[in-house]
């Protein structure tokens, strides 16, 4: 008897399809598997890197006195600071070396500039007046003075302007975007070797302080110096809003 042994190639055919089938499978999952961890790596790398700081703002990058600098040059250059005779020249109290308005290099020994040179001194009192819609938060703070008996008759006094101020607004603290108005300003108070004692109304340092916005504050403090710049000190003057 002759046996015959037949073995169908389809079985076969499938069998290796199927074969083939997994290892492909196989590759597609190392190969997946590999991106899935260079993605995790990348965002964990993104997760930790350092990103730059912060630039500083513009609120606070405007809010400087003129006890932060040493020198009349250092503020100037940094031109910060109010300033109070509209002049051009910041804090014209502090010591040389000094830089003067559109300077770029700084003197040992030339001075800060005189805004007392060609001044006079009227008799009576000037009314430096300002608008009252450019300034609403001048005038509040102007009339809350008034009413709480500081005086509407101020007296120009340029000498220790920096210093009468510094020492009023050492206990107000700063706030974002507005600026610590005084009344009576700096300029119209003191009188008396440089006007730093206590005093009242408004002989010495003190003075009504009030949060104004900076773009108001800064506006006024430059139209009031300018409009008081012809006048020596000891000139009477008032605010006359329109």
């Amino acid at each position: 008897m002759r046996f015959s042994l037949k073995i169908s190639t389809l079985p076969l055919a499938a069998l290796a399809a199927s074969l083939l089938l997994l290892a492909a499978c196989g590759d597609s999952g190392s190969a997946a598997s590999s991106s899935t961890e260079a993605v995790g790596k990348a965002t964990n790398d993104a997760a930790t890197t350092e990103l730059p700081p912060d630039p500083p703002s513009a609120t606070s990058a405007s809010s400087g006195r003129c006890s932060d600098f040493s020198t009349q040059a250092d503020a100037q250059r940094a031109a910060n600071t109010r300033d109070a005779d509209g002049d051009g020249v910041y804090c014209e109290s502090l010591p040389c070396p000094c830089l003067k308005k559109g300077a770029t290099a700084p003197s040992a020994t030339a001075a800060p500039a005189n805004p007392e040179a060609g001044c006079s001194k009227p008799s009576g009192v000037q009314q430096i007046g300002f608008s009252a819609t450019k300034y609403p938060n001048i005038l509040r703070h102007f009339l809350r003075a008034v009413r709480s008996g500081w005086p509407t008759i101020l007296v120009v006094d340029r000498r220790g302007t920096d210093s009468r101020r510094d020492r009023v607004l050492a206990g107000v603290a700063t706030k974002a975007g507005y600026d610590r108005d005084e009344y009576p300003p700096a300029m119209g108070r003191g009188r008396g070797s440089e006007g730093l004692t206590r005093g009242v109304n408004p002989t010495g340092w003190m003075a009504s302080v009030m949060y104004v916005p900076s773009s108001e504050n800064r506006s006024h403090g430059s139209v009031m110096g300018i409009k008081l710049r012809g006048f020596c000190s000891g000139t009477r003057f008032s605010y006359r809003f329109y």
